[in-house]
């Protein structure tokens, strides 16, 4: 049985490394995007967008997503955050099964705050 739990927790460990490693990844490609007229989305709640958000980002809830998609330029890098990286993860899928090809998750908000 402790062998199980040992078991989950190194694969718990392993994905945990594995998004924050591919959320790095992604941020060191943010000045080029950006400088390819990319576009931040941030996928929070509209209150949480109102709280705190990047200078600049759009907010697309990620439950209204589907039905906003018409608004996002799919000809330029699409920049997704949220609070966690978790929605912004559902709505890069979300935008690849929509046709979108040049899609990021950024992971949080917080972690654009120092590009321009």
């Amino acid at each position: 049985m402790n062998e199980n739990i040992i078991y989950a927790f190194i694969a718990l460990a392993a994905f945990i490394a594995y998004k924050k490693y591919t959320q790095y990844q992604v941020l060191k490609l943010v000045p080029t995007l950006l400088s390819q007229g990319g576009q931040i989305v941030d996928v929070r709640s509209v209150e949480e967008f109102v709280t705190a958000h990047k200078d600049g980002s759009i907010n697309i809830p990620f439950d209204l997503l589907k039905d906003r998609v018409r608004e996002l330029d799919n000809s330029k890098p699409i920049i997704l955050c949220c609070a966690s990286g978790s929605r912004s993860g559902l709505a890069r899928r979300t935008l690849i099964a929509k046709g979108f090809e040049n899609v990021y998750n950024a992971g949080t908000w917080k972690s654009l705050m120092k590009f321009q």
